[in-house]
């Protein structure tokens, strides 16, 4: 298998202009919740996981609940509310599935709590502060999972404990999470599994008919992207999208230089904060300086907040470019709204590379090897959080896996020649949510599951690609293929740095307000300069040099993956 596919991409965060929900950091104590407190022992069994997890000895411990619990326990898990016209990611087909399988099976009841995609970090720290948070505390990133430890979110974990009740789980999960749910010397949180195999599906797509019709190839650096869009401009075509940067701190990736600095990259690529002193971002700002002021994106920019005026004007004719993630649902907002205005409308997937400065590396974000990273609630009884194992457990059984991914043959998917589950367009009362119903099995798994690459490539052409369109699909493989020795992973601590959650809102707050600033009224270079320089002082008295230098220790200490 080429290394391009051996190596998990963030195919989300391959152009700087993807939209994200990523915020900020927390501190305080941590608490435990058990009936007991972990012996000495299993304390420096789970923090060095040096056990044999799941022995014999270990299982004399733990009361064997597989005939189901004497009295009924209540498993809260969290599923995220996208947004999704017909869909109640609480109460569908498969929150039934799921209680009639599992939960009436072990006498769980099985609550779904919803949780804003937008909003993750706000809801989980209001129910938190309320007492009422479900059984998993969740989160794609680990810099906010840090944050829920410091808050005092979740309960110390015993690995043999998970071991005897997940035993399929942790045979796949236990020596990653040995590795990486350590925090502060105690086993704190698990994660789902990455496997090698991943679907990419984010690009930001640009008007081919404009580019054929000018004469344009298609760029491979910044100085060929910008002359692209001044083109366009002239021509009286259009701009490029910019939304506003208010979440995603992705924006400098292609401005790093390559190879990276490990301690830059440490004390500054963070899905929490801005780095909005570090050379890189002046380097990207520098430039969106000069695209705003030459007309050459949104002169709106700021006002969007969302992504939604960027899909607006790409669908009315008036950008260049949109940036998304491409699947089925993206012919009926994107591509047939495009057409029935601009009936002549192609279109293609920009090239990475054109993003980034004349020899640069288009770099990206690669993620780390697990996908959801969560822990048990810390005031979750020892009933609920047994619950938790086994019903984790249960969803990494493969035929469970299977039927939550891609539902049942002859409804949500036919066996195609070549043994390709290609689904069928099902609306009926089985139907899959829009992302295979990702948000109820990413607790085990961060991906579909396929056998080979051949299986994985067609599988996910099927699953994304607009009819038609699949060459869409088959280019963002490409480019990730291409340019995947440039994607690394973001520095991991392994204690939480307490400013974040002293200093991030504010200044996320001072980031937006500064930089939309910064680009929007400097005219000149020299205007540029000062006023960066004075932004920058400015953003560093507001937190910014105690973060920085919080993270310098915990570099120092070697507190970091």
């Amino acid at each position: 298998m080429k290394k391009a596919l051996q190596k998990i991409l963030a195919a989300g965060l391959i152009s700087a202009m993807a939209l994200g929900t990523l915020a900020g950091c927390g501190s305080s104590e941590t608490t435990t919740a058990s009936s007991e407190p972990q012996s000495e022992a299993k304390t420096e069994a789970a923090s060095e996981a040096g056990t044999e997890a799941g022995s014999e000895a270990a299982a004399a411990d733990f009361t064997d609940y597989s005939g189901g619990f004497p009295e009924q326990v209540t498993l809260q898990v969290p599923v995220y509310e996208r947004g999704w016209e017909g869909w109640n990611p609480t109460d569908n087909y498969w929150t039934k599935w799921i209680q009639e399988n599992f939960g009436d099976k072990y006498n769980v009841n099985v609550e779904f709590v919803s949780i804003g995609r937008s909003t993750e970090v706000q809801d989980f720290t209001q129910l938190l502060s309320a007492g009422s948070a479900p059984t998993f505390i969740f989160h794609y990133d680990y810099p906010n999972i840090l944050a829920y430890y410091a808050q005092g979110a979740y309960q110390e974990l015993n690995a043999d404990e998970i071991a005897y009740y997940a035993p399929s789980f942790w045979g796949t999960m236990g020596e990653t999470i040995k590795d990486y749910g350590v925090i502060d010397d105690k086993l704190m949180v698990v994660m789902g599994n990455r496997t090698e195999l991943v679907s990419s599906n984010f690009g930001t797509l640009v008007r081919k008919d404009w580019m054929d019709e000018l004469g344009i190839e298609m760029p491979e650096n910044l100085t060929e992207y910008n002359d692209m869009l001044m083109k366009f401009k002239e021509a009286g075509y259009g701009f490029a999208s910019e939304p506003l940067l208010a979440k995603s701190f992705n924006f400098d990736y292609n401005f790093r230089g390559w190879p990276n600095d490990e301690e830059g990259r440490a004390l500054n690529s963070d899905l929490a904060v801005a780095s909005f002193t570090w050379e890189p971002t002046k380097a990207y700002l520098k430039n969106l300086n000069y695209e705003y002021q030459n007309g050459l994106i949104d002169p709106d920019f700021y006002l969007d907040t969302d992504g939604n005026q960027s899909k607006s004007n790409f669908v009315a004719g008036k950008a260049a470019t949109y940036a998304c993630y491409i699947n089925a649902g993206t012919q009926e907002n994107v591509i047939d709204p495009l057409l029935a205005q601009n009936p002549d409308a192609e279109l293609a997937i920009l090239d990475p590379a054109a993003k980034s400065p004349d020899g640069e590396a288009p770099q990206g974000r690669e993620y780390w090897p697990f996908g959801m990273i969560y822990g048990i609630n810390a005031d979750a009884t020892d009933e609920e959080r047994i619950a938790a194992w086994m019903y984790i457990e249960w969803m990494s059984q493969p035929d469970v896996i299977d039927a939550l991914q891609n539902g049942f043959e002859g409804k949500n998917y036919e066996v195609t020649e070549d043994g390709i589950k290609a689904p069928t367009g099902y609306t009926g009362e089985e139907k899959l949510s829009n992302n295979d119903n990702g948000d109820y099995w990413c607790l085990v798994n961060a991906n579909k599951q396929y056998e080979t690459e051949e299986e994985w490539r067609k599988s996910i052409i099927f699953s994304n690609a607009p009819v038609g369109y699949e060459y869409l699909i088959e280019d963002i493989l490409a480019y990730n293929e291409k340019y995947d020795e440039y994607f690394t992973p973001d520095t991991c601590f392994t204690v939480p740095v307490e400013t974040l959650s002293e200093y991030s809102s504010d200044l996320a707050e001072l980031w937006k307000e500064s930089y939309v600033q910064l680009v929007t009224k400097a005219a000149t270079d020299e205007e540029f300069e000062s006023m960066y320089e004075e932004m920058s002082q400015q953003y560093l008295d507001a937190g910014y040099q105690e973060i920085l230098d919080e993270k310098q220790a915990a570099f120092d200490a070697g507190k970091f993956h």
